[in-house]
This record gives structure tokens, sequence and C-alpha cells, in this order.
């Protein structure tokens, strides 16, 4: 997939499958892109990723031609400007509650006239090589910025959120709406789907992205009816888990057959 057109594809009714990634791995991120996922979201919010690693991702996303989002932690929009100047395609901010926070947000990852973004030698403007007023409109154009909704207080305020200009979309975050609802982990109870269907129809109403986690594929098909396109499918931890204990049942199970 061509990184230019990921902001317009959330923008629009083209679907897209992503997944975040914690291993903080070259080779690992490169079998990603290989898989044919649309984006990868690298997760900063848990894991330990260094500034090093992330540079080391980044690069190989970029090799690789596959897009790349960085998550970051409940306000850390210090880290934007380092991380898009570094080639990350855009931004998930973790545990947006309000519109103020979703203004800052937009302010620290665009240019003016979005934002307040700094000015700097970056690999979007190859370094300053290229036209660099034009190079911040291009910059404008294409950075992807989505806003994490997981508390009640993002929830109550998720039509003013998903207004802001400049978010692309918001990613619902039920794991943590759950625990904010005092269900942790319970992701499918009643009052947490409600919520997440209140959260889908702000941004309907709004114009703003959507962005689902399926936890199941029963999810997949009910989000489908509803319209929605984009998803997060897992993370590539479990998902590299889950694989190996299948491969090493496989070979188990084969085992047993050839002793009976």
């Amino acid at each position: 997939m061509e990184q230019s057109s990921l902001k317009h594809k959330l923008r629009g009714g083209t679907p897209t499958f992503a997944l975040f990634s914690a291993i903080g791995n070259a080779v690992a991120l490169e079998q990603l892109a290989l898989a044919g996922y649309d984006y990868v979201i690298l997760d900063t919010e848990h894991t330990l990723l260094s500034s090093g690693e992330l540079e080391h991702l980044l690069l190989a996303a970029r090799a690789a031609n596959l897009a790349v989002l960085v998550r970051i932690a409940a306000q850390r929009y210090d880290w934007i400007a380092p991380l898009l100047d570094a080639g990350a395609n855009g931004i998930v901010a973790a545990n947006v509650k309000t519109a103020a926070q979703a203004q800052a947000l937009v302010a620290a990852s665009y240019y003016h006239p979005l934002g307040r973004r700094g000015l700097n030698s970056t690999r979007f403007n190859a370094y300053a090589t290229t036209d660099l007023a034009s190079s911040n409109q291009a910059a404008n154009q294409h950075t992807v910025v989505i806003a994490m909704i997981e508390s009640l207080e993002g929830l109550a305020n998720a039509d003013a959120i998903s207004a802001v200009t400049g978010i692309d979309a918001v990613l619902e975050g039920a794991a943590d709406l759950a625990q904010d609802f005092g269900f942790p982990w319970q992701t499918q109870h009643p009052e947490v789907k409600a919520a997440l269907l209140h959260l889908q129809a702000a941004c309907h109403k709004q114009g703003c992205g959507f962005i689902a986690i399926p936890r199941q594929l029963s999810d997949l098909k009910a989000w489908r009816k509803r319209e929605v396109v984009h998803f997060v499918i897992g993370d590539d931890r479990s998902i590299m888990r889950r694989a190996h204990q299948q491969h090493l049942q496989q070979h188990l199970t084969e085992l047993q057959y050839d002793s009976e």
C-alpha cells in the first residue's frame, strides 16, 4: 500500500486492517509488511521501546513501504515532533478525554495553519533538500492523527473530540473503558458494547473515522453491519505466541499418531 493513501483511507470506505506491534524488531516488522497489513501501530504506551529502537523500526518500515503509526501514552505530546520527524506516518494518542486534549494533539502534530508543530530538518523533507514550505503542506496532507477514547469521560465528550479538525479517526479502547465501568477485561459486557456503539455513532455524526478492535470474528461481522470498515485486529506478540502453539501442537499430534 502507498503510505500516503492511509489518511484518505481512514476517512473513507475502503477497508483497512492494522496490528499493534510491540516486539521491537526490524525483521518482525518486515514480516508484518509482507503479510499485507495496511499499517502497523508501534506501541510505546505499554512497552519499553527506546528511541533508538523506534528509529530502526521506522527505517525498516520505510524500506518495506509499510505505513507506521506510533501510539503514545496519554498526554505525552512532547514525543510527537521527534516521532514524526523520524518518519512516523502518524500518531495514535492514548486516552484522549476532552476536546481540549484533542486540540492539543492536533496542534502538536500539524504545521501551520492546523497546528504548531516545530519546524526542523526531517526525513519527510529529505533533510531540507526539498522546498520546505511545500513539504510542510504535504506533511499536513499525509500525517495521520488518531485519538483513542477509552474512558467514561472521553465517552461523554465523544462528539466534541471527534469534531476537532485534524482528528482523522477515533480508535476505541474497550479494555480500559471496561475497567472504567468497573468491569475489567469484560469487553463483551452489554454496557461496554453499548458504549462502543455510542462512540461509533458520534464519529459517524461528526464525519470522523472510527476504528474498531474486534476481539472475535463475530465482533467483526457486527461492526460490518454498522458499515465500520477500519479495524485493528490484535497485536504481534499474541499472534506469534498462538502461531507457535499451533505449530508445536501440530507436531505433537503427529507424533502421537505415529506412536499408535
